[in-house]
């Protein structure tokens, strides 16, 4: 690291720190919206209890572990058996799809994350990742990143107010 400038550090600071935050966010959206919308009610549903994802940005960066326990998504420790994981080939790559810079079909396409587990699964979670980016991010950036954008049940002032206060 010591060959790296200082510019670029901060950078890859800067991103890591972004790259918590929008996990966090997600997380709690898809906690939300396995409540609230019926798409995502539907998803989460067929998962079978005890599911874990993993969702790593790569080389030592910020991940999420994720469990469904019953009717509820959990957040838990690292666990080395999980039943699907992604893995970002770099902070860069993960940065690029968690800002909504790159859609998850084009990031699988040029293999910027590897992915280990039951594909058929993983569709299942990136279905309910994109109806939460649908009410997450504006609607000029899902157009541009997700290959059907999806209407909203309800407003995104509602997701957000839930993710943020629990109201």
């Amino acid at each position: 690291m010591s060959n790296v400038s200082a510019i670029r550090r901060f950078s890859l600071a800067l991103k890591a720190i972004v790259a918590k935050i929008v996990l966090f966010v997600l997380y709690r959206a898809i906690k939300v919206l396995a409540h609230e919308d019926s798409r995502i009610m539907s998803e989460f549903d067929s998962w079978r209890n005890g599911l874990t994802v993993v969702l790593e940005t790569g080389n030592g960066g910020p991940s999420i572990t994720l469990m469904k326990r019953g009717r509820k998504l959990v957040r838990c420790h690292h666990v080395d058996d999980a039943d699907i994981r992604i893995t970002f080939r770099s902070l860069d790559a993960a940065f690029l799809v968690l800002t909504g810079q790159m859609g998850v079909a084009r990031a699988y396409a040029e293999h910027r994350f590897m992915l280990s587990g039951d594909i058929s699964q993983t569709m299942s979670i990136v279905r309910c990742i994109d109806i939460a980016e649908s009410y997450l991010f504006p609607r000029l950036m899902t157009r541009r990143i997700l290959r059907k954008v999806e209407n909203k049940e309800f407003s995104t002032l509602r997701v957000y107010r839930k993710i943020f206060v629990g109201v």
